[in-house]
């Protein structure tokens, strides 16, 4: 920012009137710096004059303009935005191939309006400004597997595939015998450092498994609540006390050609990070079987040769799950080995405590991230093989 109570506006717009336009809705220290040609208000920001802000104008060549403009937007770190009579398919690409922060419309169907659309960037400009000083923090450091617990997982896992390999041989001709489809299931799953691999087990559901998922959710076990339709258009109807002051919803977004409050938009795809059911009507009649003995789980014994997990850490999550998990808290759990087996098993669903909130889970697996040993390995180990037979019917 050029200072703290004037405001530079830089317009490209070859019409007169936008020009009379944008000056009638601004207040008495903002100022409109015009230049009808593209190459004058690139030598304005060669020069390194004032600017807070770059308006483009509809009569101007966009793809142009944006090529030229762009790159001083990005290293100055000034919103660049387009002004147009409409915002058009063909606007929305080249404002996104461009490098355009935004598009304000003069004359919006269902929006804010003009005045509001551009009051509103300009008063983001001090915040702006704030974060751009904000210190960069570090590169966080990633998980690196200790070289114990690599020795610990080969040791065991080569021990128990020649060992259980009878096991592994009858049970893949029993889930031939079963039902239709393949011996195994491969599941994309999110482990260290999210980094993603290919989960093996024996499958235990239907093959039309993925297709039931979405007619499940009122049977989850991780409960969070989600917001119904009543409920959002309840909510909307009383603006929060920020935008109450302005007079207008100051979180708009702009979604597939409309208006959208983002505050609406999160509320409506708020729901539970991690799945899980009883009495899951998906499975199998043996894969209920093979998941209550935790025998469709061994196959991941070849996840563990090849280092893609551990014998003990956090169930590496599927992407829909994985995805939720982006606070700074929350990607913690991510800081430590993905394991076929883990604390939250031990402690929660091995025990058959009933159901088990997303927090309480997430605490766990980031506890164990924080203090995973040898010690604790061989105890959760030892705890495991004597809760193979879980209460819980899923």
């Amino acid at each position: 920012m050029s200072s703290l109570t004037t405001t530079y506006i830089l317009l490209v717009e070859r019409d007169e009137a936008v020009f009379n336009r944008i000056t009638s809705v601004l207040g008495r220290t903002q100022y409109v710096i015009w230049h009808k040609q593209v190459d004058d208000a690139v030598a304005w920001l060669a020069n390194q004059r004032p600017v807070d802000i770059i308006l483009v104008g509809q009569s101007a060549n966009y793809a142009e303009v944006l090529h030229l403009l762009h790159p001083f937007s990005s290293r100055l770190g000034l919103p660049l935005l387009l002004l147009c009579s409409s915002i058009t398919r063909s606007v929305l690409q080249l404002a996104t191939e461009g490098g355009a922060t935004d598009i304000i419309s003069f004359y919006p169907v269902d929006g804010p309006s003009f005045r509001e659309r551009l009051q509103a960037y300009l008063a983001l400009l001090p915040r702006i400004a704030q974060n751009q000083q904000a210190p960069v923090l570090p590169e966080p450091e990633s998980f690196a597997l200790p070289l114990w617990k690599r020795g610990l997982d080969m040791l065991v896992a080569m021990g128990a595939c020649l060992t259980l390999s009878p096991l592994l041989i009858i049970t893949t001709v029993l889930i031939k015998l079963d039902s239709k489809g393949p011996v195994f299931y491969r599941s994309k799953r999110v482990g260290a450092n999210y980094r993603v691999f290919s989960m093996i087990k024996f499958r235990t559901m239907s093959t039309q498994a993925d297709k039931m998922l979405s007619t499940m959710s009122a049977q989850n076990l991780y409960d969070s609540p989600v917001a119904t339709t009543d409920e959002l258009d309840a909510h909307t109807d009383t603006l929060c006390e920020t935008c109450a002051l302005a007079g207008s919803c100051q979180r708009l977004l702009f979604d597939e050609d409309h208006y959208v409050c983002e505050r609406r938009y999160q509320r409506s795809h708020e729901g539970g990070t991690f799945l899980k059911f009883r009495d899951d009507p998906r499975v199998t009649r043996l894969g209920r079987f093979l998941r209550n003995s935790s025998i469709d789980e061994l196959p991941q014994l070849v996840n563990i040769l090849v280092g893609d997990m551990s014998l003990v850490g956090n169930r590496p999550l599927p992407l829909y799950e994985a995805e939720k998990l982006t606070t700074d808290y929350a990607v913690r759990r991510f800081a430590g080995p993905a394991g076929l087996t883990g604390l939250w098993q031990v402690k929660k669903r091995a025990k058959g405590e009933g159901k088990m909130s997303e927090q309480e889970r997430i605490d766990l697996d980031i506890e164990y991230a924080r203090t995973f040993s040898f010690g604790r390995d061989m105890s959760l180990i030892y705890q495991t093989l004597f809760s193979l037979w879980q209460k819980e019917n899923v």
